[in-house]
């Protein structure tokens, strides 16, 4: 079943006419089984908090898998009432209904239920919309070091990465493509620091050998192919201040 847990973030703000306006941020954790956490932001002019928090929803349909069911989880009863009911405020009627024809077009069978902002998910989808609404980007954990243990068997299709951050934990179980030009290890290892956040510190268990040199040294890899997937993905870890450090190998 694929989940997605959403939260929105509103501030009224005076332009230099006078005028007030509102900036809002939205924020969104998708789950999918088999796959890891996908988190997702964006900032919008909105007229107020509960057309953030429907926009979330927007989102969490516009991303989630098409033709499969989903389920949205927000703290905000307007949204439920408009979206799951169908009986919410006047002022949030063409919103819902834009939500509604999303997931009608996208073939996304919709439910929409309740969860306290103190569940794990809810919780990164409120700072992922608190950060939008500010303009910072992406919630960023800097000088916070993650402790990530990757379990992969030779020969299996699959690998489960284990992340775990203060206040948060994440599991997931990786398909690994045995055809790829990337190793299966490295392939765990890529997944591994996808998990990570800007500005995060990841110490990693259990990366083969193979894999802490690829990713040490991406020309090292056989193929062109891997080499460019290897050297797209030290890049961005780069870019977004992530640190990669190997204890042990598996």
């Amino acid at each position: 079943m694929n989940q997605a847990f959403v939260d929105a973030s509103w501030q009224e703000q005076s332009g230099p006419d006078g005028l007030a306006r509102g900036v809002g941020g939205w924020g969104l954790v998708l789950l999918r089984p088999g796959t890891l956490p996908a988190r997702v932001q964006g900032q919008l002019l909105a007229p107020d908090n509960n057309a953030a928090e429907i926009r979330a929803v927007l989102e969490a349909v516009r991303a989630a898998p098409a033709g499969e069911p989903l389920t949205v989880h927000t703290d905000n009863q307007a949204v439920i009432a408009s979206v799951g009911r169908g009986r919410g405020p006047a002022l949030l009627d063409d919103d819902a209904r834009e939500v509604q024809a999303e997931a009608l077009a996208r073939g996304v069978t919709l439910r929409v239920v309740y969860a306290p902002r103190t569940r794990r998910h809810m919780r990164s989808a409120h700072d992922l919309a608190n950060d939008a609404r500010r303009g910072t980007g992406a919630a960023g954990l800097p000088g916070v070091q993650s402790d990530v243990l990757i379990e992969q068997r030779p020969a299996q299709p699959e690998a489960r990465v284990s992340l775990r951050r203060p206040g948060e934990r994440v599991t997931a179980l990786v398909p690994l493509d045995l055809s790829s030009d990337v190793p299966p290890s490295a392939q765990a290892l890529l997944a591994a620091v996808g998990l990570a956040l800007p500005g995060e510190a990841l110490l990693i268990r259990r990366a083969s050998r193979v894999a802490q040199a690829l990713w040490q040294r991406p020309e090292r890899a056989l193929r062109p192919a891997a080499q460019a997937q290897l050297h797209h993905a030290r890049r961005a870890a780069d870019e977004n201040g992530v640190q990669v450090e190997f204890l042990g190998t598996g």
